[in-house]
């Protein structure tokens, strides 16, 4: 299975390592929406140009883009070719054939704007140690307290789920390895292929309640769900700074739709 760099901290001294991760998360938190709000090309233009910018300020090392393993490419392929077919306007003509483009347009629009909300979550983990995104978070959500919400027990298990992230993939790749190596060396049919990666969703989903049920019962045995560390970074010029180009940027998304 290809390495995925997944909320694994990148070290570096950038200008988007050092912002406060309440700014960061917001950021994400924004862009995403604006473009869940105006699926067009003209906010995903303007999305992108926000995500490249957050690249080059973070002046990350190649080698942490992730690799993606073949299914994806083949899901794409696939995907592109049931696009294609679907027809629609804008038509153009292949020889004597003609050519609906409408859902490819459709298919395109819909990866662009997967990639950019993809690309901003990964630019975020890799710039943001994981220790600092539940205090963030606990931060942000402060005023809702106010209304009687029970913010740390989210917050907190929020904080439980990012932290477990790693260990699930971690296990995920144990399985897929195991798989592998006790899989026949005669070629496979189309079902045996998807019996055995129905057998590995089911593998991991076990291995995932199981040990959801084992912290369950470590955190009971320590008084609850543990409290997150109070917020102790302060908000700089930078954090106000981001924070002005991201209400342009959604706005922009908002005019141009």
């Amino acid at each position: 299975m290809s390495d995925f760099h997944v909320l694994r901290y990148v070290q570096g001294d950038s200008a988007l390592h050092r912002m406060w991760a309440g700014s960061k998360l917001v950021w994400f938190a924004l862009v995403s929406i604006g473009l869940l709000l105006w699926p067009t090309w003209k906010a995903a233009g303007v999305g992108a140009v926000m995500v490249l910018g957050g690249f080059l300020v973070a002046r990350l090392p190649r080698g942490v883009a992730p690799r993606l393993p073949r299914v994806i490419w083949v899901l794409v392929l696939v995907g592109l070719v049931v696009a294609l077919s679907a027809g629609g306007a804008p038509y153009t003509h292949l020889g004597q054939v003609r050519l609906g483009l409408g859902g490819l347009d459709e298919f395109a629009l819909f990866w662009m704007i997967t990639i950019e909300v993809l690309a901003l979550a990964m630019l975020v983990s890799w710039t943001t140690p994981l220790a600092d995104l539940a205090p963030a978070l606990g931060r942000l959500a402060r005023p809702l307290r106010k209304l009687g919400l029970p913010v740390d027990e989210v917050v907190g298990a929020i904080a439980l789920s990012i932290r477990c992230l790693p260990l699930l993939l971690e296990e995920g790749r144990v399985l897929a390895a195991a798989r592998r190596a006790r899989r026949s060396v005669a070629k496979q049919s189309v079902r045996e292929v998807a019996h055995g990666m129905e057998d590995l969703i089911w593998a991991a989903l076990s291995n995932a309640l199981r040990r959801a049920g084992e912290i369950a019962e470590a955190i009971e045995a320590r008084g609850g769900v543990p409290t997150t560390a109070p917020e102790t970074h302060g908000v700089a010029r930078r954090d106000a700074v981001l924070a002005a180009l991201t209400f342009a940027g959604v706005a922009a998304m908002a005019l141009l739709r």
